[in-house]
């Protein structure tokens, strides 16, 4: 019998062991996703609330890595530390730390030194996946002067990575503590904890044009350990109603679209208003749990969908860097430029997505030399941190 923790492709079965082990839904929310956030960027004014598609990143990201946890204490009995971050590795690394080295150089060259070297700067932190921190110090608010950074999008990586750094131990420590409950009920208390508490904590940080909030693993951790609820609770989601799972798709999906064009940066956000994109692509995924190739899954399982999704790492990792670097180049700044400018330079943005995730994402995600080997991967992968922090010195 194949292990149910692996897809035929390689990838790890991000949902839970109740569900199915392949979700073309989450893979076409993840260019929904996307596609939300390189419009706003883009200038469209119809999405000027997308923003709101790395909210539907954190709670897709919270459900897919609880479900690889889950479906490895199922078939193997642990959690391996080891192998969680080595997976981790070998999917973040090699397309995150490219783009800051190539966005650094392209800087020195098309730019200008003084530019290069500020941005060098930039690329130090988010190496390191401090990103967060550094730019909440650098953008503290939207009155800043400072040039945009290429590397800006990395404050959701930062974000991800740091609740990462714990969310396995946390994982563990619930499911050994004595008791009488169950383990997924362990699991349903901790989280929730975590939901009420970082929720909470949004609320009470986020101010108007104060990005403090925004960019804080405190005020973001609810978000991803909602996705790792949904995760948990799959046994009982998938036995809803067919009719009742469809339609709780279609709502969460129109929450997802209602936020994504009522919201502007002036709404006091994250606060309590990323309840409702967050929710909504909660609702997706529920959904989805019992009602496959049903409800908006019939939209998001399209091949266009889940093509973007499986490009969607990259080519957010991609376009900002562009639009950013000729932005500058050109002595002006990404929102004054032409929406067709900008689109055509996502577009080219998307082709170095998919030519990264051909040539750099899945040969070493798919490796089967890194993944017999996960203490060496990890050895590795800090001296790659190392070298792309020594380059930025060379700015």
């Amino acid at each position: 019998m194949a292990d149910q923790r692996y897809l035929p492709s390689g990838d790890e079965a991000g949902s839970a062991p109740e569900d199915r082990p392949f979700r073309p839904d989450i893979e076409g929310l993840r260019a929904v996703a996307i596609l939300l956030v390189v419009l706003f960027h883009v200038g469209i004014l119809q999405m000027r609330g997308g923003f709101v598609g790395v909210d539907v990143f954190f709670v897709v990201s919270g459900f897919v890595i609880t479900g690889v946890l889950l479906r490895e204490r199922s078939g193997a009995g642990h959690t391996s530390f080891l192998l969680f971050y080595a997976r981790r590795a070998r999917r973040i690394l090699p397309a995150a730390l490219l783009v800051i080295v190539v966005t650094l150089i392209a800087a020195d060259l098309f730019v200008g030194t003084t530019d290069a070297r500020l941005f060098a700067s930039d690329g130090r932190w988010t190496a390191l996946f401090l990103g967060n921190v550094h730019f909440s110090h650098a953008y503290p608010n939207l009155l800043v002067t400072r040039p945009a950074s290429p590397l800006q999008q990395y404050w959701s990586l930062a974000v991800e990575e740091q609740f990462y750094l714990v969310y396995p131990a946390f994982f563990v420590v619930l499911l050994a503590l004595p008791g009488m409950w169950s383990q997924r009920k362990r699991l349903v208390v901790g989280l929730s904890a975590v939901i009420v508490v970082s929720f909470l904590a949004s609320v009470a940080t986020t101010k108007v044009g104060q990005l403090s909030a925004y960019d804080s693993p405190f005020t973001r951790a609810w978000e991803l350990a909602l996705g790792a609820l949904v995760a948990v609770g799959a046994a009982k989601l998938a036995k809803l109603p067919r009719a009742v799972a469809a339609a709780m798709t279609w709502v969460g999906f129109a929450a997802i679209a209602v936020s994504a064009v009522a919201f502007t940066i002036r709404t006091n956000y994250p606060g309590a208003a990323a309840a409702l994109p967050v929710l909504g692509a909660s609702l997706v995924i529920a959904g989805g749990t019992a009602a496959p190739r049903a409800g908006v899954e019939m939209l998001l399982r399209l091949f266009p969908f889940r093509w973007v999704g499986r490009w969607s790492y990259s080519w957010y990792l991609w376009h900002w860097p562009l639009l950013v670097l000729v932005a500058e180049h050109e002595h002006t700044t990404v929102n004054r430029n032409s929406i067709a400018e900008n689109l055509f330079l996502v577009t080219i943005a998307l082709g170095l997505a998919a030519g990264t995730y051909i040539v750099v994402e899945n040969p070493i995600r798919h490796s089967s030399m890194l993944a017999r080997n996960p203490r060496e991967t990890l050895i590795g992968a800090a001296l790659i941190i190392a070298s792309c922090v020594a380059i930025t010195y060379a700015f």
